[in-house]
């Protein structure tokens, strides 16, 4: 059995659970549709005795489910009209979504209508095997343990249950996989084979399709852990919470308890090994022994068969006291915040009860008007008030009155958007909304020119770039508002028009199919942000966009397989084909999407040491849009992108802890935050390099077919056919 996510097992368990209380199927309703088709193995034989489940498209609650004859074939019945999801599971093998996925959240969806039958033919992938025997610390065998077995790239688990004998058989897709089990019952603590307690520590082992790999190992022994803690005056701390983590890799270690009325805790059981440990109580969290981070906690050791027992107390506390000046004047903030702390009015915020050791807070504003701040580490001492001086660089804000074109009137809840006016992106959320009165004022920006665009969302007006006296879908026809630092600045009012719709279709440039899940955009996303599409095509490659201003617009075509490009297959916003909407009406625009030409390279800094992480984007000259966006994967980027065009590069690479961000044409680069899940994301505090411009030897461009050279430096002409070879340095500290 193969689960991948803690839903899968919730999924399955309850699958399990209605076939167990049922023995069948349900019955076909009337008017209901069906899913049939032939699943095969690997090798293309019949797979018999599989089972078949079609899964809500929405909420992945099973619907249907039928079992494969000999031959391989299945009818999934009873299907109201809409769209499923299908998973195959051959007994012995792990679970499969339709087409060929792993996971349920990839897997293809099924759209049926009523009384129709759709076809669905599936292969199951090889597999290879893992299997072995799981022995207690004095050798005998361990029966019923669950082991699992999981890929750490793709994050996919499948388990085996040990007989009698202790041994375990697993079946699983080929790759690396780690083997891991929870020998202690009652206990969440992992066990990683071979015998570690870290799972940075267990060894991957690496399955070839129809192959076999024995993995063993033997429980470690068990030790007990107990302790008392108190408070800073002595007296039992109740009903504290204990967090047990590895010394290794300071991660949780599944093993946990709380303190009674005399402040004791106790483990019965725990894996012989080396430990750390944090207890919390209200909203006080310390680390052994008197420690306020986990780096600094003090690692103490469980022995075979003894008793470790701790003990701890909280910190004494004090306060720290926050004053806030503007950096340029030098004048009180009047109103700012303090986080952990509190928000206050004066100039000054007293942040109490802190227990005595390093403390960081962050200092910002509420309104906009200044950018937040990291303080350095402050030493609070118990019993005493450390003060504390922060200079808070003024912002600059902008405000404006969003108000219908006919009537004049404010319209509330409509969001405004602000883009540097080179390299405008699509925001990963709605941005600053306007009020009752029709008001909004944007703040924390930079000073600069900047344009607005709006958009209205799921309402009857239409998105706009805001122009002097009315919207336009032409950046280049918007009001450039110069921004100031420490003023606000009011600029046009957006006068909102009713919307209109393009419709079209997406097709393969070299083949004529559809192209499904394309995306359509008005802007370029920064990769890894996951920022909304305006559109996305259907499986018949059609689109529709809505809420789009009586003007003409430029759109984007964007599929992972294929080159983007603007409407009329142009490269950039500037010279793409316009599509007039009109208000209330529908505008068509089809589009073929097809390959593009490669830009490659290497990403290393000035020793000539690979970056490890990150990413590397094309933009356009003119207008900074993004063209393509590659992965740094071991020093080295691939990226496609439409040509001729001329292009500049822009980077966000890693070197060990450090994170740097630049742009070959020394181009102005706005620090990332951090991107949950992404290898080699910035870290927060992540340094910005130097502009790495041609002329100092940042970047070198190599041309494999004739181009002229470069007529700015940084600046790179992508052929229309060929490679393009780009080698980025990075002038790193």
């Amino acid at each position: 059995m193969r689960l991948a996510s803690p839903r899968r097992a919730a999924l399955t368990g309850a699958l399990i659970g209605v076939l167990l209380l049922t023995g069948s199927p349900p019955a076909q309703a009337a008017a209901t549709g069906s899913i049939t088709g032939r699943l095969t193995t690997s090798t293309g034989a019949p797979a018999a005795n599989a089972w078949v489940v079609a899964y809500d498209e929405q909420d992945w609650n099973s619907v249907s489910w039928t079992e494969t004859d000999a031959n391989g074939d299945y009818t999934v019945d009873g299907l109201p009209g809409g769209s499923y999801l299908v998973s195959f599971e051959l007994q012995g093998q792990p679970q499969q979504y339709h087409h060929r996925k792993t996971d349920i959240w990839d897997a293809d969806p099924v759209t049926v209508t009523d009384g129709a039958t759709i076809t669905v033919n599936e292969q199951l992938f090889a597999t290879g095997t893992i299997t072995g025997q799981i022995r207690n610390a004095d050798g005998t065998p361990r029966a019923d343990l669950l082991v699992t077995a999981r890929n750490p790239e793709t994050f996919d688990s499948n388990y085996g249950l040990t007989d009698s004998d202790g041994r375990y058989r697993i079946p699983v897709l080929p790759g690396a996989h780690q083997v891991s089990f929870e020998p202690i019952e009652g206990s969440y603590q992992t066990q990683y084979v071979p015998g570690q307690l870290a799972e940075s520590s267990g060894q991957l082992f690496e399955v070839a399709e129809d192959a076999e790999v024995t993995v063993d190992d033997t429980i470690l022994a068990v030790g007990s852990l107990s302790g008392r803690f108190t408070n800073a005056a002595g007296q039992p701390l109740v009903g504290a919470y204990i967090d047990v983590s590895t010394a290794a890799e300071q991660g949780w270690a599944g093993v946990y308890a709380e303190t009674d009325g005399n402040g004791e805790f106790s483990v019965p059981e725990i894996l012989v090994g080396s430990y750390t440990l944090s207890f919390s109580h209200g909203d006080r969290v310390q680390f052994y022994q008197g420690k306020l981070t986990i780096e600094e906690a003090d690692a103490f050791t469980v022995s075979a068969g003894a008793n470790t027992h701790l003990t701890d107390s909280l910190a004494r506390t004090g306060s720290v006291r926050v004053t806030a000046v503007d950096a340029v004047t030098g004048a009180p903030v009047p109103h700012f915040c303090v986080s952990p702390g509190d928000c206050g009015s004066g100039g000054t915020v007293t942040v109490t009860d802190l227990p005595q050791g390093r403390h960081q807070f962050s200092v910002y504003t509420e309104d906009g008007n200044y950018f937040s701040l990291d303080t350095e580490p402050v030493e609070v001492r118990a019993d005493q008030t450390t003060a504390v001086t922060v200079r808070l660089r003024p912002a600059a804000r902008i405000t404006t009155t969003v108000v219908d074109r006919q009537t004049g009137n404010p319209v509330a809840n409509v969001c405004v958007q602000v883009h540097r006016t080179h390299a405008p992106s699509r925001p990963d959320g709605d941005g600053y909304c306007t009020n009752t009165a029709g008001r909004v004022t944007i703040g924390y920006l930079e000073k600069g020119s900047y344009h607005l665009f709006v958009d209205p969302g799921e309402t009857a007006y239409g998105a706009q770039w805001v122009g002097a006296a009315g919207g336009t879908g032409d950046q280049r026809a918007a009001a450039t508002i110069v921004a100031q630092a420490g003023a606000t600045v009011t600029a046009p009012t957006v006068r909102l028009d009713q919307a209109g719709v393009i419709t079209g279709r997406v097709t393969d440039a070299a083949t004529g199919a559809p192209i499904d899940s394309a995306q359509i955009n008005l802007l370029t996303a920064h990769p890894g942000v996951g920022a909304a599409s305006k559109a996305v095509t259907d499986a018949d490659g059609r689109y529709r966009v809505t809420g789009l201003g009586p003007y003409a617009w430029p759109l984007l075509f964007d599929h992972y397989e294929y080159t983007s490009h603007w409407s009329g297959g142009a490269t950039d916003r500037y010279s793409a084909t316009p599509i007039q909407v009109t208000a209330g009406g529908t505008a068509t625009h089809d589009t073929a999407l097809g390959a593009g030409t490669e830009v490659r390279g290497t990403v290393t800094n000035q020793h000539g040491v690979a970056s490890d992480g990150g990413y590397v984007i094309a933009r356009h000259v003119d207008t900074g849009d993004i063209v393509g966006s590659g992965w740094i994967d071991g020093g080295n980027y691939t990226l496609s992108a439409l040509g001729p065009q001329s292009v500049y590069l822009t980077y966000d690479a890693s070197f060990g802890e450090d994170f740097y961000s630049g742009s070959t044409n020394g181009a102005a680069v706005t620090p990332r935050k951090p991107i949950p899940g992404i290898p080699g994301a910035p870290k927060v505090g992540a340094r910005t390099a130097p502009s790495t411009a041609g002329a100092g030897g940042g970047a070198v461009a190599l041309l494999e077919s004739p181009r002229k050279p470069p007529r700015q430096p940084g600046v790179y002409p992508v052929p229309a056919s060929g490679t393009l070879v780009v080698n980025v340095v990075v002038q790193t500290s």
